[in-house]
């Protein structure tokens, strides 16, 4: 499991999160209240892996604060285990709305697992929501198999119904009044496909981050560097390139011990 990170980048009034690892007891949460300037607050919540008790406890109450804060919180892209939290824990998104979250698919055909991004707003008024029908990314098949891979009535539990729960109309009127360069960041922030589970170990690892950083940004781009001092997980091309570095140094010293064993050899031999 990877180590928790959280990177900041405010524009205009707007702070955008990106939360990945482990929530657990080693977070940053609570320490980055005084960072989060903007009155909304966009949390990508794609590549989290894991929370543990601690980690739902100290989310709970950074949501409270956030909220204590006068900030409207809308959580994006949540990774499964976050859905997870969501359906347990009844205080869990606090009075924060959550606009998209991933759900797990599986090709029985093809033996892959794939996860797809989904938005809460096209469940809004079914009493019993049931997983849209999804084709595998890069299937040839003429049938794709792909197929949900959970239990719709627990995985769905927490989706606005005509049965029970009353459709939030507050999310489309907060987007819709933000600034045409917001909705449109966070149109492509909500829109991007997840690659397979077999390609990336974290849901939203290679996908758009709210973190890039334009013109118009007055930001607090964190980059490489998470706010306890800590490095955020590396990625793969880091571990390709250590791994590369680490080949090199071998077939170097391989080759010096060779020639000096060469040339003990001719020594000795010409004695």
């Amino acid at each position: 499991m990877s180590r928790f990170f959280l990177g900041i980048n405010t524009v205009e009034d707007v702070s955008f999160l990106k939360i990945s690892g482990t929530i657990d007891e080693d977070n940053t949460l609570a320490g980055s209240l005084k960072k989060i300037e903007g009155r909304t607050v966009v949390i990508d919540l794609s590549g989290v892996e894991r929370i543990n008790s601690c980690g739902v406890r100290d989310w709970v109450n950074w949501l409270n604060d956030l909220e204590a804060a006068g900030k409207q919180v809308v959580l994006v892209r949540c990774s499964p285990c976050i859905v997870t939290q969501i359906n347990l824990v009844h205080n869990f998104t606090g009075r924060g709305l959550v606009k998209s979250f991933f759900a797990p698919y599986y090709c029985g055909k093809c033996d892959k697992e794939q996860l797809k991004l989904l938005q809460v707003e096209s469940f809004a008024g079914h009493a019993n929501p049931r997983a849209p029908a999804c084709r595998a990314d890069g299937c040839q098949q003429v049938h794709c198999e792909l197929a949900f891979d959970d239990i719709e009535a627990s995985y769905f539990a927490f989706l606005p119904r005509s049965g029970g729960q009353v459709k939030d109309e507050k999310l489309p009127k907060l987007i819709d009044g933000l600034s045409p360069s917001i909705k449109d960041r966070i149109k492509r922030l909500d829109t991007v496909e997840q690659i397979s589970g077999e390609q990336s170990g974290a849901p939203g690892s290679a996908q758009y981050s709210p973190l890039t950083v334009t013109s118009t940004s007055l930001s607090m781009n964190l980059g490489r560097e998470s706010m306890s001092g800590t490095l955020p997980p590396p990625t793969d091309l880091d571990k390709a390139r250590t791994g590369g570095t680490f080949k090199g140094l071998l077939v170097a010293a391989l080759i010096l011990v060779l020639a000096i064993v060469g040339y003990v050899v001719y020594y000795v031999g010409g004695q």
